[in-house]
């Protein structure tokens, strides 16, 4: 019994050296986010573990709040992007517990075509979330959609059924992902965990319905060399309203590295930071960025259906205080939105996501990653939970 102790404390201590040999800029790692009943804060190497329900949480009144109304209160949504060249595919679940909703689009950016499958259930009604976002599951099903996430330390493994798709994918993860914990609002906290994936396969078949189906006995799409992914996992108690900003890109530069960019507005409070970038998995933190849309018009229409739908440019900069050795300037042209609007009184949300182009450069020290007409997403999104 004692030699297999000893044996299982060095095969631990072997993995947490592996991981620190890892983390070039010394984080933390931590095993689990909430400790003495308080979440950790700030920006750490790895959280293994995001145990949301040992938070010791108070109302304004200083009486702690039960276990089931934590877990009510708690919102969790994932959104993963898979690229494979010309389609790209952009999923999302998410529960804020009055209603869980889902929904995947798939681009062709030769044609620039968009085609959506969106659904939404009341409660959590066909719904699971388990675990978190190295061991757990999230999964929902709908006439319209069905999707699982299963969550490993070393992969994510996901399968979508919709009308117009059919997804089966394995995603194997790098060791350095942006792991985030701020506070929201008095009593709230939101943890985030945004990544790249180092290698996709799997496959992706046309049905019928689509539009992108050209009368092939059965048009399936494998994933190769070129692919690419990334995921956004959020859980938290976050502000009863929220506005965010979010540039994501994912693709290969010119030179044949694989480039993410991870940029917000809006989300984490207290000066934290979720921006990030990285270069063939390694990665870089970024200062906290500006956005700005220069157009005024509102938008009261779901457009995802519109082909002749735009928008004028946006610019993500960095606010130059003379003090940090990262610059970033960029613009964003926007092509193509899925846009959804709900209004349910107590919950709301008007979501745009954007698919379009990125120009500019981004310096890091001595390095300048230029980027030219380089596809990727930007997102404005409100809610009310």
């Amino acid at each position: 019994m004692e030699d297999s102790t000893k044996s299982d404390s060095l095969n631990k201590e072997a993995v947490s050296n592996e991981a620190i040999k890892d983390n070039p800029h010394d984080l933390k790692i931590i095993n689990q986010l909430i400790q003495n009943g308080q979440p950790q804060l700030g920006v750490f190497a790895t959280v293994k573990k995001v145990n949301y329900l040992d938070y010791h949480s108070y109302l304004i009144s200083q009486k702690s709040v039960a276990k089931w109304r934590k877990d009510f209160k708690a919102n969790q949504f994932a959104f993963i992007q898979i690229v494979q060249p010309p389609y790209r595919i952009c999923l999302a679940l998410a529960t804020i517990k009055l209603a869980t909703t889902a929904f995947v689009y798939l681009y062709n950016e030769d044609s620039q075509v968009l085609e959506v499958c969106e659904a939404l259930n009341p409660l959590q009604q066909g719904g699971r979330f388990k675990g978190d976002h190295y061991q757990g599951q999230m999964a929902f099903i709908n006439a319209k959609l069905t999707l699982t996430l299963d969550f490993l330390p070393d992969e994510v493994t996901v399968k979508l059924d919709s009308r117009y798709i059919n997804l089966v994918a394995n995603l194997s993860r790098y060791r350095l992902p942006l792991a985030v914990c701020s506070p929201s609002g008095r009593r709230g906290w939101t943890f985030t965990q945004k990544e790249p994936f180092c290698s996709v396969t799997g496959q992706l078949t046309l049905k019928p319905a689509s539009k992108f189906y050209d009368n092939s006995p059965e048009e399936k799409i494998e994933f190769d060399e070129r692919a690419l992914a990334n995921l956004d996992w959020t859980l938290g108690f976050m502000r009863h309203e929220t506005n965010w900003f979010w540039c994501c890109i994912n693709s290969w530069l010119a030179d044949g590295r694989h480039f993410m960019l991870n940029l917000s507005m809006g989300v984490n409070e207290t000066g934290v930071s979720e921006n990030a970038c990285w270069l063939d998995g390694e990665i870089c933190y970024l200062p906290p960025v500006m956005f700005r849309r220069h157009d005024n018009q509102s938008r009261n229409h779901q457009s995802h259906d519109n082909e002749e739908d735009t928008s004028a440019n946006w610019t993500i900069t960095h606010q130059d205080l003379g003090w940090s050795q990262v610059a970033i300037n960029l613009c964003f042209t926007p092509l193509k939105v899925y846009q959804k609007t709900d209004n349910f009184g107590l919950i709301a949300s008007i979501f745009e996501q954007w698919l379009g182009v990125y120009s500019g450069e981004i310096r890091l020290k001595d390095r300048v990653i230029k980027l030219d007409n380089v596809i990727g997403l930007a997102e404005d999104h409100f809610a009310k939970w």
